[in-house]
């Protein structure tokens, strides 16, 4: 059953700041971010068709040195519940109905967006959304639990080194427990799509797949 909390705007903004910061340690927006040289879509208009406003190559690029592919938006940006693939940054419905109806929904006024941010709490699966007219459009999910793996098959409570075999060492760290792999491979990147590892004691206690929206 969906249990829906209305908490005031303070206490909401805080924990949609909380489960940002667990899920990429994103900084504020800056006119001193690092450029990429891929990052010149610029943010769309939300009315009509969603379209993905950063400009990232799609296709994974093979290293022979560790034996894996650079990440990927077609093939590791997402995530398969049941067997079927959802892809972030897109309409949330679909994935939300393959999670079940049993959580708690938590909303606040957008700062980026028209409407209201979401957090689908269902108890150690955390789905984070941004409004889109009459859509929530899904750009994070938070793993605390290991129900759900990334597209190459970690999940929480495998070892590190199971992280370094299937994603490589095209990688970088963000304080002392936070190991992120990204589109760009670029470190302080903060509009590059990543994936995230919380590790703690060589496991992972925590997976977070992000689309950063609130870079413009």
């Amino acid at each position: 059953m969906v249990k829906t909390i209305k908490y005031g705007v303070i206490m909401v903004c805080m924990l949609l700041c909380t489960v940002l910061v667990l899920a990429c340690a994103t900084n504020s927006p800056n006119d001193n971010a690092p450029a990429t040289g891929e990052n010149d879509a610029g943010l769309q208009e939300q009315s009509g068709e969603l379209v993905e406003y950063i400009d990232y190559e799609e296709s994974a690029v093979f290293d022979p040195n560790t034996g894996t592919a650079a990440l990927s938006m077609e093939n590791d940006m997402g995530i398969s519940v049941g067997g079927e693939w959802f892809p972030i940054w897109q309409e949330a419905s679909g994935l939300l109905r393959a999670l079940g109806d049993d959580y708690n929904l938590s909303t606040a006024p957008s700062c980026v967006f028209e409407g209201e941010d979401k957090v689908f709490d269902f108890g150690g699966v955390f789905v984070l959304t941004n409004p889109d007219g009459d859509r929530d459009i899904w750009f994070s999910i938070y793993l605390e639990n290991d129900l759900l793996s990334t597209a190459r098959g970690i999940k929480v409570g495998d070892s590190l080194e199971d992280v370094f075999d299937a994603y490589g060492d095209r990688f970088y760290w963000e304080g002392d427990s936070i190991l992120t792999y990204s589109i760009s491979g670029i470190q302080g990147d903060d509009a590059s799509p990543c994936i995230q590892f919380t590790i703690m004691d060589d496991l992972v206690a925590a997976i977070d797949i992000y689309y950063p929206t609130n870079v413009t």
